[in-house]
């Protein structure tokens, strides 16, 4: 955003909390009045609103930041303290705001921006090289992944032609698993069983808690389907071949999850040299299709005498190797990165007593949560700790995994970004001294911001922000 943008913000900003105050005669509710006096709060106290939009444009904008309280100290060679070199009581409120970091859209959108926007950095390096791969990975066969998972009941859903279940038979239960009607993408209904009673949570939430040994079993089964395609042994082909890849899981509106994943063939300990030589896309693609057909493994909980596999829709796409191509499915797996367990982010936290009650979370999903905090309780899955994962309805993992030597990592990307932003500060010119050590102290204070008044301001700013970010990523011009 440039100078002048950031003024005329603040100076709208300024103006809102203006109109706000002169309405102060007119008849207000509650929350309004809660928002005005925290605005005039915030003008009135010291540094005013510029020394609050400073700390906001620090931590991007996120809207639960953390209060740290704390300060700097030079020790000498003695270790007696020489001299406060930084204290938050000079700050707004006394405190340091830290950006929350949360991935999740639903909790932070500031945050989750820039996660996703690591996500896409880390699975295009992976394509097309950069972040300090090489772009010789450019060259591998790569291939775009959807595992689905199993049916476990009848679900409302949106077939290709708009239609639900136009036809169907009469459940034991006496319910007919019929609907005739064409939902939207917005209806509640969607994702939600046609009868609750057939349904099967316990083999839904059990799958979620193993989705990640089916997918590691898959790649073992991939790897050994490429190297029979080029008439390779298994063992042959595991000491010549690596099939590198980085996934998303998706939580469909039933709860379930599926997989995306881009995997890429390597040559074995040269990941990223030259690609494997007599190997294309459409041949990983077959080895894909194979493995995911063939692959089974335990029902977590079940002592082997149920065993799981990935649903009947399956789709492997070759990645072009047009530039676009490659972005496109890198952003195409970016964009889960940030998806949660539901939608409206009740099931955001992990759940420490009981099943939330809030009255957005459908109840095909709370059946699963109770289901999963059930599980969690019984001794024969004491070991599955479902308890913990009630809110991801039992999955386990992580929602963004790649292997180790497909590109670089979240952790070079955050140091990258920091050494950056470091380096567009003015030069230090108190820096410690050879026999000086510093020493910081920080406690917490909190998360969020203390007064309706902060927030208003806060999504004030959150809006420029986004905004000066979209006008520099278009490239817009006065012109």
């Amino acid at each position: 955003m440039t100078p002048e943008t950031s003024d005329s913000a603040r100076e709208g900003t300024r103006a809102l909390a203006g109109v706000k105050c002169q309405a102060r005669g007119v008849n207000l509710t509650d929350e309004d009045r809660r928002v005005v006096d925290g605005i005039l709060a915030r003008l009135h106290s010291p540094g005013g609103y510029d020394a609050f939009e400073t700390q906001i444009r620090a931590v991007g904008g996120c809207r639960r930041p953390v209060r740290l309280s704390g300060k700097a100290i030079r020790m000498n060679r003695d270790g007696l303290p020489s001299r406060v070199t930084f204290d938050t009581r000079s700050l707004p409120d006394g405190v340091l705001l830290k950006a929350c970091g949360s991935r999740r859209e639903t909790l932070c959108p500031p945050c989750a921006s820039l996660y996703r926007g690591d996500a896409f950095a880390l699975v295009a390096a992976g394509l097309r090289g950069g972040k300090e791969v090489p772009e010789t990975v450019a060259g591998h066969p790569a291939v775009l992944l959807t595992l689905t998972a199993p049916s476990f009941g009848a679900v409302h859903r949106m077939r290709p032609d708009g239609s639900c279940h136009p036809t169907g038979q009469r459940c034991p239960h006496g319910r007919a698993l019929v609907c005739g009607e064409h939902h939207e993408e917005s209806d509640e209904l969607l994702g939600q069983a046609l009868c609750p009673r057939c349904y099967d949570y316990e083999g839904a939430v059990l799958y979620n808690a193993g989705v990640s040994e089916l997918w590691r079993r898959t790649t073992i089964y991939a790897l050994r389907a490429l190297g029979s395609l080029l008439g390779m042994s298994a063992r042959e082909a595991a000491r010549r071949l690596r099939l590198s890849y980085v996934k998303v899981v998706e939580f469909q509106k039933r709860g379930s999850v599926h997989l995306h994943a881009l995997v890429r063939a390597d040559v074995r300990d040269d990941e990223l040299g030259e690609a494997p030589s007599g190997i294309d896309a459409a041949m990983v693609a077959t080895a894909l299709h194979i493995a995911a057909r063939k692959v089974s493994a335990p029902l977590p909980g079940s002592d082997g005498q149920r065993r799981m596999a990935w649903g009947d829709q399956l789709d492997a796409t070759v990645v072009t190797e047009a530039e676009n191509g490659r972005r496109r499915a890198a952003a195409y797996l970016a964009k889960y990165a940030t998806k949660g367990s539901d939608e409206h982010g009740v099931l955001d936290h992990r759940l420490r007593s009981g099943i939330p009650r809030d009255e957005r979370l459908p109840d095909h999903l709370r059946t699963l949560v109770e289901t999963a905090w059930e599980l969690g309780q019984r001794a024969d899955s004491d070991d599955l700790r479902l308890g913990l994962w009630a809110h991801t309805c039992g999955f386990r993992g992580h929602f963004l995994t790649k292997s180790r030597r497909y590109s670089t990592t979240f952790g070079e990307l955050r140091a990258e970004r920091q050494r950056w932003r470091l380096a567009q500060r003015p030069p230090d010119t108190d820096e410690p001294g050879p026999e000086e050590i510093e020493l910081r102290e920080w406690t917490y204070e909190g998360s969020g911001y203390r007064t309706a008044g902060d927030v208003c301001l806060a999504r004030n700013l959150e809006d420029g922000l986004r905004l000066g970010r979209m006008v520099a990523r278009e490239g817009w011009t006065d012109d």
